[in-house]
């Protein structure tokens, strides 16, 4: 099914049953901050609407009381992560509406009541508004426009029709910057990567999924806005820090960390939402969709730069898959 069928559908139930008031996002890892950009809008611009985020073990234990019938909870998995088809059994029983974003079927969609099928980041065939972050993002959208008449939602769909295009613009202005990241850091334990508002999944993606699952780095995740609360005391000119600028209303948070690293620090690698060209998207909206470009590049291009450049196949794996755990 397409993300609006679905809204439509929730809609069309839930008008004799009571009012949608709560929706949750449930995933593991790269699935997992791939709903940040979904979770960010509802926040941002729903006005009636509950919403979170759960690691899906999380929510299996230790459910939100507030999940029930006036509940869509939206679960993720590339091929049925355990944790994840137990959790939506767990929204079922709550009784939840839930909907599986998949690419192979597996438990997690005979589990759900709705499926939508996703094309992987990580192929380059894949059309960006067709990946799990853009779905889960649309299907925000959805949900603001049937429940609250959000106002931009043509602008909204009118994004998701040149994402994939800004993105293949941005592709070569890109690997020469990767290019030079992966030269200068391919022998770094430790790297740093900043990203704030809209922005901070792809930056939480790029730290746990890409250095730290597929090339063992160690690499924290900071928030731009507790940049300067804390994390700015390590901050020194051997350490590498990658820095994610968005584009939209936090911009002068992420602005403000990064003039405090370009004095003290001097290892910076920034990738900016602007120079990539997302200001081809209307101004309306086009904070919802910084995360699609990032999260896009990073993987598909400074990931495999900077696996070319220390030798070290991004499928390599120490326990994931060949271990208990």
């Amino acid at each position: 099914m397409k993300a609006k069928d679905v809204i439509l559908d929730i809609k069309k139930i839930s008008k004799g049953d009571g009012r949608i008031a709560s929706i949750y996002f449930v995933a593991c890892g790269g699935s997992f901050a791939g709903f940040y950009p979904a979770k960010y809008l509802l926040e941002r611009e729903s006005k009636t609407l509950i919403t979170a985020m759960f690691t899906s073990n999380e929510f299996v234990h230790a459910p939100p009381k507030a999940c029930g019938k006036n509940s869509i909870v939206v679960l993720c998995s590339m091929r049925g992560t355990k944790e994840t088809c137990e959790a939506a059994k767990v929204a079922g029983r709550l009784g939840a509406r839930t909907i599986a974003l998949y690419v192979q079927e597996s438990e997690l969609v005979t589990a759900c009541d709705y499926s939508i099928q996703y094309q992987s980041i990580s192929l380059d065939e894949s059309k960006i508004e067709n990946v799990n972050a853009s779905i889960a993002l649309r299907i925000a959208f959805e949900i603001l426009y049937e429940f609250e008449e959000y106002k931009f939602y043509d602008a909204a769909m009118e994004s998701f029709g040149i994402i994939d295009t800004i993105y293949r613009d941005a592709l070569e202005y890109s690997i020469q910057r990767a290019k030079k990241f992966a030269a200068e850091c391919k022998d770094d334990k430790l790297i740093y990567v900043l990203g704030g508002g809209p922005s901070i999944g792809a930056a939480y993606i790029f730290s746990i999924c890409n250095l730290m699952e597929m090339q063992w780095v160690h690499s924290p995740t900071i928030n731009s806005g507790e940049f300067l609360h804390g994390p700015f005391e390590a901050t020194d000119k051997n350490t590498p820090y990658l820095i994610l600028m968005s584009e939209g209303r936090t911009r002068p948070v992420d602005e403000r960390a990064l003039n405090f690293l370009k004095k003290y620090g001097e290892r910076l690698y920034i990738l900016d939402a602007k120079e990539l060209g997302i200001n081809r998207i209307s101004d309306s909206v086009s904070e919802f969709f910084n995360h699609l470009l990032f999260s896009s590049i990073l993987n598909n291009v400074y990931l495999r730069e900077l696996s070319y450049a220390k030798k070290h196949p991004y499928t390599n794996r120490r326990y994931m898959w060949k271990v208990e755990y």
